[in-house]
């Protein structure tokens, strides 16, 4: 692919991420479509290989992505008309372009003139003005993601996505996915090695509960549990001071 000076430049603004936030799409697809970004210009037609994307995440990640989960979260900007595919030469390789922001959102409807009486406009009640500007203003507010709400949006996608490498899908509004996102990404990471140490998909049966309970459990603890940790237990749990008719 050509080089170009548009590639390291990057317009993504706080719109993209609440873009983002609104349609539930992941960290690792968001860093594709701010990959693509770079590719070309915006509304233009580029052929980009995502197995060059993938490169580049392992640089700064210390691993490629599944080729699986590339194809999952390139499916996700395309379902979500972030991208637009021309024309597709194999699962790595697609003629596309970047939709720009202002394609994405709808259209404003444009506002219906009154046709009726003209003067009716001086005869309005003050107050109706006073209770629209309030519900303007009440409204805008609660679309208002605060940094703390991007944070933790950013912290529950990078877990779901961690999880779903591994083929283990969590519904958003389930109440087990609660349950796990009640732990930091660093305890999911080792349950989720630990779960492929088990056999993975082809012994456990139940990978999502399987995985709730490895979370509240630390079963990869039991795996350096050998003999000396066994003695110090042991001897812990025996009181320091015994009777003499013990």
């Amino acid at each position: 692919m050509p080089e170009n000076s548009s590639k390291n430049a990057l317009p993504w603004t706080a719109k993209h991420d609440a873009y983002c936030y609104k349609h539930h799409i992941p960290p690792a697809a968001k860093t594709l479509w701010q990959w693509l970004m770079r590719q070309g210009e915006i509304a233009s037609e580029i052929e980009p290989d995502l197995s060059e994307f993938n490169a580049w995440v392992a640089k700064s990640r210390g691993r490629p992505y599944a080729h699986n989960y590339v194809k999952k979260i390139f499916e996700i900007l395309v379902s979500c008309r972030v991208l637009q595919v021309v024309k597709r030469y194999s699962w790595k390789i697609s003629k596309l372009l970047v939709r720009p922001l202002s394609w994405l959102n709808p259209p404003k409807k444009p506002r219906e003139k009154n046709f009726q009486n003209n003067n009716s406009s001086y005869k309005k009640d003050p107050s109706n003005d006073t209770n629209a500007e309030q519900g303007v203003n009440s409204s805008s507010n609660s679309l208002t993601l605060t940094t703390i709400d991007f944070v933790e949006m950013e912290r529950r996608h990078e877990i779901l996505s961690a999880c779903a490498e591994y083929q283990i899908y969590f519904h958003p509004k389930k109440q087990t996915t609660r349950h796990l996102l009640e732990f930091d990404i660093e305890s999911v990471k080792k349950a989720l090695e630990h779960f492929v140490k088990r056999g993975g998909h082809q012994i456990i049966n139940n990978p999502q509960g399987w995985l709730i309970n490895c979370l509240r459990n630390h079963y990869w603890q039991e795996e350096a549990f050998g003999l000396s940790e066994f003695l110090q237990a042991l001897a812990s749990w025996f009181p320091s001071k015994l009777p003499r008719d013990y």
